[in-house]
């Protein structure tokens, strides 16, 4: 297996009235149009679970369904993984200096960031052409 390095570029912060993420000094530049936007992706480390229980397991429990389905980690959504990188799509509603104000994500407040890209009219799929198991056919409705 071979080893290499993520940078943090910046890091979730959720107040009462705002959700946004900061980006570090050195990593501004490279927001250069992002305001053109009106949606993006953030890979986030799930910091939280960063420990070697974590990033052994590869069998979880998906939340939110009706009954416990055992499934592996790369099937679902789970938190633990060998690499703990989250990724939700997310609005982007303004830039201002190192903030991009988003509309919500699912990580906490002081969640590193390791990588922002811009959301682009082909990475949809249409509801009708998704193939998932019968315990997610939830998500569709």
């Amino acid at each position: 297996m071979s080893s290499f390095g993520i940078y943090q570029i910046g890091t979730v912060k959720i107040e009462q009235e705002a959700c946004y993420i900061e980006i570090h000094q050195s990593y501004l530049s490279g927001l250069r149009h992002i305001e053109n936007f009106s949606h993006i992706f953030v890979l986030w480390w799930i910091s939280m679970r960063d420990n070697p229980q974590d990033r052994l397991q590869l069998l979880a429990y998906p939340p939110k369904l009706e009954k416990e389905i055992e499934t592996g980690v790369f099937s679902c959504r789970s938190p633990s993984r060998p690499n703990p990188i989250g990724l939700t799509k997310v609005k982007l509603i303004k830039v201002e200096n190192d903030r991009l104000y988003i509309d919500r994500i699912d990580a906490i407040d002081g969640t590193p960031v390791v990588d922002i890209k811009p959301y682009l009219p082909g990475d949809t799929t249409k509801v009708a052409e998704l193939r998932l198991p019968e315990w997610f056919n939830h998500l569709k409705e």
